[in-house]
């Protein structure tokens, strides 16, 4: 008996003859296994029946055929036999005869052998999923899902997917493809997720299945849906069935634990735990891992972003890792001719000797091995060559209520080492980070990075010091290079542990020039300046220094030596230590603070011993107390106050700096109070180029073994709120005045003048003035002299002697004096004049003033350094006289004022001046080698509104005048005469005008003009004698300043018409206009 063929195959690339295959199939063997690749080998052969040599046949093209996809189609002729008389279509036969198709790409080609005439070829049979093993590659996914990865990678190779998935898969901050194929790397996460695959073959293609429930299975068609089981008994079946079975229970770990870490959620229990155990001796062990569950928010969101929820996550993967435990635990393997069997379809196993094994099954890998019936058992060949149909397939089954997983078989890879990376970012940025420190780096493999804060997921970077906020840290820059390594080799999990040198990232200072140096080194963000601090061990030089190059500011340790920038050490600058600055310094200490050159080699004792210090204190302050008592004792001062005070505070703020006795719970004892303390064994010296400010809220103590010696280049100021007194125990007291007046006045009470001896008053050019307001009363060894509006009266139990050359007695005639008030109090008027120059609106001070009222009074005087005369009081509103007076040694007045005394005595400050003309800031205005201040609406120190008196600018240099000769009263004026000097070098050697020439012979001119003047040779000729002008108006002279720039005037040129056209020149106040007639120049 013969049959038709069952294998039949189809493919484009097959090759043909006169329109008909020349290859036949023969055998088709395999295996399809849920969750790994398939394999086929098709064997075919060229037929007998064609007339074509033997050599053609084995010419075939194998390298045409590689690559291409081909169909092997299997007749499934169905179940049953027709029996007539049976109701509807229970009598049908061939139930669910079909064709099955196994599809694929040819993987290899080969020549097997010759039969005959015939060639046998052999074909290997793969799933286009094949081609994903043939790859290798390292690749970074960022923010996506086990399937969103998948849809990637599996989008590169344009063949079918179908998804066939009920679980929702989280996205992961990272997945690495670690120099894994393709196919590799999305096994490993697929059997990690429980997600599996098989291929559906149909319409020519096969389709990849991916799957992750029991449920995306389907059952076999109609013919397989039920198998029978069938021993063998050596008699013919006339149906497909199983003839071989047998069932496999295996003991399986029932639970699986894992642990995992987030370091975003440092403290949270991420433990998870999964049982499931069969229903078996032993089931319960517990398979513990490192769980993969944790994402420290480092995805393209960062610590902004959705945090994943590791619970949930820790519950799918441990279920997936103990259900592909548990599936192992109850298999089947048979045997049967069944060529319908596919994996990856369900069926009904029935007559099954174990009853309970009759049921439905899965089937999770089937291994098909069929012969074709060859050419010779086909109707008209030879029967004693023919080859017989048959069919064996092997598989493995699971019950279809037991869920399918594939194996953990693809470990996770693990690094074999740190790789080297650059930190990048946003472009324009220097630095990118987060709030845990965490980078971005480009890895130098990765053939897709973009280069930019999208390379990588957030990195965090290793320190070798970390505490809650406190430790070592030094974030890495873009363009650095580091060196990532990973946690436990996991390339999922990376972290920066260190950085290193490169082309474009050399170390801190040159080397090898400077080797001797250690240390950190900054670089200032979108700048060129750093910060550093450096160890430097040169060989008997060694430093240290903490740097900013901020206004230089640094702390030196050591042998200082210069170390700018990159190129290292330079010139020496001395020993010790220095802290410097450009800008500011500030010196701080809360609970005391000692400066002090008294030695200590070697570090000996502790750091706040100052023994020599205390002694010369204490010494200080025996001085003090010996010589207040002096005092007292020759009543110069009160006893228990004034001096004694001061002594008092001196012991008590000693002690303090002593502090109490050295203890072992107090060995440090000085400084019971925050004093700063100066100390030094040969001296202490302090200056400045401005003022200096001593300023004690309690006493003020000055002492000394040797001579207090004050000089001042102006003048000594004491303001004292209750006393002044002078007590000195030899040589006696002196207070002379080279020139000027000295005063000496009582505001309320009277003045007392004793002496042991003479008193002498002597005037020894002039007159000596003696004015009471009552009298004055002269009284010498009992006789008195009374002098007083009654008259003069003498008084003696002496002789009274008058010599003289002649005697004469008139008629009575008086000679009243106003004396000027002092006193407040006593005044209804009060006014406080500020001199100032109009224009620049500069105060004056240092200027002579009179100032003379209708009632008599005359005040002179000298303005402060505020530019303020002295308070004038009167008794009632009255007219005044103000003259400023010259500065060069005459009484002549250079402007006068009759201002009104109209301010009260009673009135306090209003912060609005009587005159505020052209009020400036409050501020001072560096002129020349002084500085002045500017008019405002303060009040004036004496707490008094200002009355502003004004002057055109008196000190402009060409006004400083100096007295030739004194007694003819002639004035010199330097600063003008030099002015004279330049403007005629200027205009008459230095200009050419026209072409006229009046320069020394042999001399040329820089300046070439026209005649007439054009407009261009005003400019030119006024931009040559600014300089000259501007030097003569800012002549900073021995007793003046001059005016700055921003109170010049404006100086024009013109043609001056009129009665005005011989004047050289003229200031007009009003407008603030110098005007220099051109025809003068």
């Amino acid at each position: 008996m013969t049959q038709t063929r069952t294998l039949a195959v189809q493919g484009a690339a097959l090759p043909r003859f006169r329109d008909q295959s020349i290859l036949t199939p023969v055998r088709l063997s395999g295996t399809e296994t849920l969750g790994e690749l398939f394999e086929y080998t098709l064997e075919l052969k060229t037929p007998d029946s064609l007339a074509f040599s033997p050599s053609l046949a084995a010419d075939i093209d194998l390298n045409a055929l590689i690559g291409t996809e081909i169909t092997c189609l299997i007749e499934l002729e169905g179940n049953g036999q027709f029996i007539a008389g049976m109701m509807g279509n229970l009598g049908a036969a061939n139930v669910g005869a079909s064709t099955r198709e196994i599809s694929g790409l040819v993987s290899s080609a080969r020549i097997l052998r010759e039969e005959g005439r015939s060639v046998v070829y052999g074909l290997t049979i793969v799933p286009w999923l094949w081609l994903t093993i043939k790859n290798q590659d390292s690749r970074l996914f960022q923010d996506m899902s086990v399937i969103d990865i998948s849809d990637a990678v599996l989008g590169e190779y344009s063949f079918p997917v179908e998804k066939r998935l009920v679980e929702r898969y989280p996205v992961r901050d990272i997945q690495r493809q670690h120099w894994e194929s393709d196919f590799t790397f999305l096994a490993r996460l697929w059997q990690e997720w429980g997600i599996y695959f098989w291929f559906d073959h149909s319409d020519g293609k096969h389709r990849l299945v991916l799957c992750d429930s029991i449920g995306a299975h389907k059952p076999h068609g109609d013919a397989y849906k039920t198998i029978r089981y069938e021993a063998p008994t050596g008699q013919r079946i006339d149906e497909e069935h199983i003839h071989a079975l047998s069932v496999v229970s295996t003991l399986t770990t029932g639970g699986v634990a894992s642990i995992d870490y987030d370091y975003a959620w440092p403290r949270a229990d991420l433990s998870a735990k999964r049982e499931d155990p069969r229903d078996t001796a032993f089931a319960r062990q517990d398979h513990y891992e490192w769980g993969d569950y944790a994402q420290p928010q480092a995805g393209a969101s960062g610590l902004s972003g959705e945090h994943n929820q590791p619970e949930d996550e820790a519950k799918l993967l441990t279920l997936v890792r103990v259900q592909a435990l548990r599936c192992m635990g109850l298999r089947a393997h048979g045997i049967g001719n069944i060529r319908g069997l596919v994996t990856g379809q369900t069926f009904n196993l029935t007559h099954a000797p174990q009853i309970q094994s009759n049921r439905e099954y899965l089937v999770v890998s089937s291994t098909l091995d069929i012969e074709n019936v060859g050419e010779e058992s086909l109707p008209g060949g030879s029967p004693a060559n023919g080859q017989r149909y048959a069919c064996e397939t092997r598989f493995v089954i699971q019950p279809s209520n037991e869920a399918f997983r594939s194996q953990r078989t693809l470990a996770k890879p693990r690094t074999h080492g740190p790789e080297t990376a650059v930190v990048v970012g946003p472009e324009n940025q220097q630095i990118w980070t987060d709030a845990y420190g965490r980078i971005k780096v480009q890895y130098l493999w990765d053939r897709a990075g973009q280069n930019n804060e999208r390379s990588s997921c957030w990195m965090r970077v290793s320190s070798p010091w970390q505490g809650n906020q406190f430790g070592a840290f030094h974030l890495p820059r873009i363009g650095q290079e580091v060196i990532v390594d990973h946690l436990r080799g996991d390339p999922d999990l990376p972290i920066v542990t260190g950085r290193v040198v490169n082309a474009f990232q050399l170390p801190n200072w040159k080397l090898p020039d400077n080797q001797a140096l250690s240390g950190f080194r900054s670089h200032e963000l979108n700048g060129g300046r750093a910060n550093h601090l450096l160890m430097d061990d040169t060989e008997g030089k060694i430093q240290t220094q903490l740097s900013s190059d901020h206004a230089l500011s640094q702390l030196n340790l050591g042998s200082i030596t210069r170390v700018p920038g990159n190129a290292g050490r330079e010139d020496a600058r001395g020993e010790g230590f220095e802290l410097r600055t450009d800008e500011h310094g500030v010196v701080r200490a809360a609970a005391g603070m000692l400066i002090t050159t008294e030695a200590r080699q070697n570090a000996q004792s502790h750091a706040k011993d100052m023994g020599e210090t205390v002694q010369r204190l204490t010494q200080a302050r025996e001085l003090q107390e010996n010589l207040t008592e002096l005092a007292q004792q020759h009543a110069a001062q009160d006893e228990g106050m004034d001096q004694g005070e001061v002594a008092k505070a001196l012991a008590a703020q000693n002690d303090a700096i002593r502090g109490g006795t050295e203890t072992g719970d107090n060995a440090f004892p000085e400084f019971t109070e925050p004093h700063l303390t100066l100390a030094s064994p040969a001296g202490i010296q302090s200056t400045t180029a401005g003022s200096t400010h001593i300023a004690s809220g309690q006493h003020l103590a000055l002492t000394t073994g040797g001579h207090v010696g004050i000089a001042a280049g102006q003048g000594v100021f004491a303001s004292v709120a209750r006393g002044a007194r002078f007590f000195a125990r030899k040589l006696g007291i002196s207070a002379i005045a080279a020139s000027d007046n000295v005063r000496i006045e009582a505001k309320q009470d009277g003045i007392d003048i004793r002496a042991r001896e003479v008193i002498e008053f002597m005037s020894t050019t002039d007159w000596i003035n003696l004015t009471a307001k009552k009298g004055i009363r002269l009284n010498g060894g009992g006789a008195e002299l009374e002098i007083s509006a009654k008259g003069i009266t003498g008084y003696t139990d002496g002789a009274f002697q008058i010599h003289a050359s002649d005697h004469q007695t008139q008629g009575r005639k008086a000679k009243p004096v106003k004396l000027p008030l002092s006193d407040i109090s006593q005044a209804k008027m009060a006014e406080h004049f500020v001199l100032m120059e109009r224009g620049s609106g500069l105060r004056l001070p240092g200027q002579r003033y009179r100032i003379a009222l209708a009632d008599g009074q005359l005040v002179e005087g000298t303005t402060n350094e505020l530019g303020e005369t002295a308070l004038v009081l009167s008794e009632s509103m009255q007219m005044a006289t103000l003259e400023f007076l010259r500065n060069d040694g005459t009484d002549n007045a250079i402007s006068v004022h009759t201002p009104m005394l109209i301010n009260s005595a009673d009135d306090a400050a209003s912060a609005q001046p009587s005159v505020a003309l052209e009020k400036r800031p409050v501020g001072k205005q560096q002129i020349g080698m002084r500085s002045a201040q500017f008019n405002d609406v303060q009040p004036t120190s004496a707490g008094r509104d200002a009355m502003y008196a004004q002057c055109s600018p008196n000190n402009w240099g060409m006004r400083y005048s100096t007295v030739r000769d004194k007694a003819s009263g002639q004035l010199e004026y330097p600063v003008a005469r030099e002015y004279m000097r330049a403007m005629r070098v200027c205009l008459l050697e230095q200009v050419q005008w026209g072409q006229t020439y009046l320069g020394p012979e042999g001399s040329k001119a820089v300046l070439r003009l026209g005649w007439p003047l054009s407009k261009d040779d005003k400019q030119a000729v006024a931009d040559l004698v600014a300089p000259i002008v501007g030097t003569a108006l800012s002549a900073p002279s021995v007793a003046a300043f001059g005016i700055p720039k921003s109170a010049w005037p404006v100086i024009a040129i013109q043609k001056f018409k009129g009665g005005n056209a011989v004047a050289m020149g003229m200031f007009t106040g009003s407008t603030w206009e110098l005007a220099v007639n051109e025809l003068w120049l």
